[in-house]
């Protein structure tokens, strides 16, 4: 089980910065500093791989209205946790901001999910501790060779992570059966 604090002190530990003693409040810059940019380097780093802890499957969308027009005329809310649904093959809903919009009354999605540190897979507190070491690292050092290799170890971390099969490797669909064949007729 990792806090917020503990996974910020590894990133800043693996740059040899001090630690700091408290985000809420900041009670230095560089606190200050991690305390803003946490929440957003956490949701990012979720929000960029379908990691099987923050995948939420099968997830039933509250329907918030009908519309009165277009092939899909029913709205649907995403969960208040949702940071980005998933595309699976043939779906046929639309995201319109912090809605989606089907053809079926009902409408059951995978989203990936905002997860709280307690959820964290260890393989992803190595990426999001690197993430946070090379966010920090100029900050810090005000060295841009360490950042590149902060980045460098970013990178590794990731690619061990989806060795270790920590999140789900391969491409989301991303098409819809409107544009699926866009490119046939644009050439006409």
């Amino acid at each position: 089980m990792y806090t917020a604090l503990q996974v910020i002190n590894l990133g800043l530990g693996k740059i040899s910065s001090s630690r700091v003693e408290r985000i809420d409040p900041p009670g230095t810059s560089l606190a200050r500093y991690v305390a803003d940019g946490y929440p957003t380097w956490k949701r990012t780093e979720i929000a960029k791989r379908r990691w099987v802890f923050a995948t939420e499957h099968n997830y039933l969308c509250t329907r918030t209205e009908t519309l009165d027009f277009g092939d899909r005329p029913y709205k649907f809310a995403m969960a208040n946790d949702c940071l980005r649904p998933i595309r699976t093959k043939r779906s046929e809903w639309k995201q319109s901001g912090r809605f989606i919009l089907s053809a079926y009354e009902e409408l059951r999605i995978d989203y990936i999910r905002n997860a709280t540190e307690a959820e964290f897979d260890p393989l992803f507190v190595e990426v999001l501790a690197w993430r946070i070491a090379t966010e920090c690292v100029e900050y810090v050092t005000q060295s841009n060779t360490k950042k590149a290799d902060a980045i460098n170890l970013y990178r590794d971390a990731v690619a061990e992570a989806g060795r270790a099969n920590a999140y789900t490797i391969g491409a989301e669909d991303n098409t819809s059966d409107d544009d699926q064949y866009a490119f046939l007729t644009s050439r006409y």
